[in-house]
């Protein structure tokens, strides 16, 4: 008996996936593919050896003819011929508000444009500042703009493409109008009041942890928590899942029991509280993924039939890519169904395996859901985001205590805030306790060596787990426990070797020495002389700015330039002032703010570091080093781009001069007419500035930086960045990305370069 005649559910589930997934790819006629669809059935039904098969590829003809009208109404837009038109709009909010530094991101539906009646989604972008709630209809004067291409920022083209959404929507002077009505205004007020009931009395960052954890939004979370729980492998904690369907489930089971109702009750409380808790929490993969499975795992003991969780996690699927066939490229659709599968597929094995260790039962079973979940997600998380958290297993079995209960009491608080609201304070201020562990132990498990690494370093680590995995399976009883202790000795050789500086420190410099630091995609520019050492900017904190500085022998910096406040730039600033003794921080004080340039200040004056507002006309002296501001002028608005006032510097050592330029493009730069210089930092990662040409005319340099990360999704260097620096005469361009970490030096004979790759 093959596959088909013994799982023949499973198939047909299976086949029509790979139909929808197909119309990605080949977009079918109706006509040709219906006919064939239905020649296919024609032959299931009449039966014979082929029946299933044949049953089969009907499902999949049937998959891709509904994938492919599916696609053709998703790629339908009013609004985008009308890109670049303003005029007055009615959109309704359809989901929870993102507040960035300079702007507010909601997804929302055009009801009306021009006095047009439409319906299509869109990305609202308002001003920032107060976000409207859910449900709520807005009037507002809209602009219609594109996506941002790649070269500007991340796909953000590409990223709306696989939600539906064409254009943005630019809304200025909004107002409610009313609040959307029928299912959709029920869902509005069920996740309204869920929102605010499970942790009431709780402020800040643990209502935001808890808020993560029941509703799987991460909005409220700080940049640098939301980066942690990345790096330590715990975001997934932040995601509907099984596991708050399965507390549901228990929760409505368990009342029914309590109050003497049958198991017949039991199961339509929990089919009413799934339907419930989805329509509260939204449309997200995982969330649709559990609670098809929730139900249909309801209805099957309603109408006495076996279980299969495979079924259930097969027509999770067929669900999600019916609605959107896209669904397959989101990394959220991808990760979900890769660790429940992985689940299925490997704990049991890894429960087996672990028999007979010093392992709590318990812990073994967090251990193994945790190995499987990582080695599964692994490769989806570098191919989307180019790194993999290392220490996802212990991060996890340090959590696991307080992660159900988290949500297993914020349901509860939700559940009894109605009837005794003392009581559900109470449950929240416990939960604030477990929601400040479980940050704790994300941001001390991404403060680990190796929290995150890239993509050749994963690639060593997984050969080095899949050759232990190889040497475990063949071994038994006391070999199988050496070759697990030679492991984990090795792993902390490794993690002390990370620790320890690579070829010791670099001698002090005899002239002038810059060195673009490699931290990925970010600036850290060190300029040293003589008994001076200026850093300009501290990467990303995943560049580990503070690290690199004190393995090359620096205790000490004459002064900290945090050049606008943004994670690329000033994400590692708090390490640095922590690690190292700052005598100055300069600082633009821009109304523009961030938490990673707040922290990094905060830091700075605990510890009585000096820290100066930067403003064009500025004199520095740092010994052999003069520093000159050329902007910004003052502290920007609230809602303008920082780029446009990020610190401009010359520095000048006798007789070389570097312009160091920040984010800040030609439109800041080329008015300032900085003078001719040596040295260029090549401003936003070479992103594509029309003006570079005649910058480079205007300032002649001879060597050229970029600060750009490898692989990164902005697309930087652009095209026509490169071309401008290879078309100037006399220039040599480094890029940290191809040449790792660039030194230039002053000598006798003009300037060497080293490289790092």
């Amino acid at each position: 008996m093959n596959l088909l005649e013994r799982y023949p559910s499973h198939a047909l589930a299976a086949a029509l996936c790979a139909g929808l997934s197909l119309a990605l790819l080949l977009r079918a006629g109706g006509l040709l593919v219906g006919g064939a669809a239905a020649v296919a059935a024609f032959l299931a039904a009449s039966g014979g050896p082929s029946r299933h098969l044949a049953a089969a590829l009907a499902f999949a003809l049937l998959g891709l003819l509904w994938g492919s009208l599916r696609l053709d109404a998703l790629d339908r837009s009013v609004l985008d011929p009308r890109v670049g038109e303003v005029a007055p709009a009615t959109v309704v909010v359809t989901g929870p508000a993102r507040r960035g530094e300079f702007s507010v991101r909601v997804p929302a539906t055009v009801e009306r444009f021009d006095r047009v009646a439409i319906r299509e989604r869109v990305l609202l972008e308002l001003p920032a500042g107060r976000a409207p709630p859910q449900g709520a209809r807005l009037e507002l004067v809209a602009s219609i703009r594109e996506p941002r291409p790649p070269d500007r920022g991340f796909d953000e083209r590409a990223w709306l493409e696989r939600q539906g959404v064409h254009v943005v929507v630019r809304g200025a002077g909004w107002r409610v109008i009313g609040r959307r009505g029928g299912i959709a205004g029920l869902a509005d007020r069920l996740h309204a009041r869920l929102a605010a009931a499970i942790a009431p009395g709780l402020h800040g960052e643990r209502r935001a942890v808890v808020a993560g954890i029941v509703l799987g939004e991460d909005e409220g979370l700080s940049d640098g928590l939301r980066d942690a729980f990345r790096a330590s492998g715990l975001y997934h904690l932040l995601a509907v899942s099984g596991a708050n369907v399965a507390v549901i489930v228990w929760a409505a089971l368990g009342l029914a029991t309590a109050v003497g109702l049958s198991r017949w009750v039991g199961e339509g409380l929990a089919l009413g509280g799934i339907a419930a808790y989805l329509a509260a929490v939204g449309w997200q993969p995982s969330v649709v993924r559990a609670g098809v499975a929730g139900v249909l795992a309801s209805l099957a003991w309603l109408a006495a039939r076996p279980r299969d969780r495979w079924h259930f996690l097969l027509l999770g699927a067929v669900v999600l890519l019916a609605w959107n066939p896209r669904s397959l490229l989101e990394p959220g659709f991808q990760l979900s169904f890769a660790a429940v599968a992985a689940i299925f597929v490997a704990v049991p094995w890894l429960e087996r395996e672990l028999e007979g260790y010093p392992v709590h039962p318990t812990l073994a079973a967090v251990l193994a859901v945790s190995i499987a979940c990582g080695a599964a997600t692994a490769p989806i998380l570098w191919l989307h985001f180019g790194s993999v958290p290392v220490w996802s297993v212990p991060a996890n079995a340090v959590a696991w205590p307080v992660a159900a209960p988290i949500l297993a009491l914020g349901l509860a608080a939700a559940v009894v805030e109605p009837i005794v609201p003392p009581a559900a304070t109470a449950l929240a201020w416990l939960n604030g306790w477990l929601a400040a562990y479980l940050a704790a132990a994300a941001r001390a498990t991404a403060a680990l060596p190796f929290a995150q690494v890239g993509s050749a370093t994963a690639i060593t680590l997984l050969g080095g787990l899949v050759a232990v995995g190889v040497a475990v399976r063949r071994t038994r009883g006391r070999a199988r426990r050496a070759v697990l202790v030679g492991a984990a000795v090795a792993v902390a050789l490794v993690g002390l070797w990370r620790l320890v500086p690579a070829g010791g420190a670099v001698p002090p410099p005899a002239g002038l020495r810059i060195t673009a630091l490699d931290v990925g995609q970010g600036d850290a520019i060190l300029v040293e002389a003589p008994g001076a050492a200026l850093l300009v900017d501290q990467g990303p904190p995943e560049g580990r700015a503070a690290g690199q500085l004190r393995r090359r022998g620096l205790r000490g910096l004459s002064m900290l330039v945090l050049t606008h406040p943004q994670r690329d730039h000033v994400g590692g600033a708090r390490d640095v002032v922590r690690r190292l003794d700052v005598a100055l921080v300069l600082d633009p004080a821009l109304r523009a703010r961030s938490p990673y340039r707040d922290d990094a200040v905060a830091e700075a004056r605990r510890r009585g570091v000096r820290v100066a507002v930067a403003r064009a006309g500025q004199v520095y002296r740092l010994g052999p080093l003069l520093v000159r501001v050329l902007w910004p002028p003052d502290a920007g608005a609230p809602n303008e781009d920082p780029n446009q006032n990020a610190v401009v510097l010359v520095v000048s050592y006798e007789s070389i001069d570097v312009l160091l330029t920040a984010d800040a493009e030609t439109d800041v730069t080329l008015p300032l007419r900085p003078p001719p210089v040596e040295i260029l930092k090549v401003a936003h990662h070479g992103s594509a500035d029309a003006g570079l040409p005649e910058l480079l005319r205007q300032t002649r340099p001879r060597i050229a930086l970029v600060s750009v990360g490898r692989g990164n999704d902005y697309g930087h260097p652009a095209p026509s960045t490169l071309a401008a620096l290879a078309e100037a005469p006399g220039l040599v361009t480094y890029r940290t990305d191809v040449d790792g970490a660039v030194t230039v030096e002053s000598a006798a004979g003009g300037l060497l370069v080293r490289e790092e790759r």
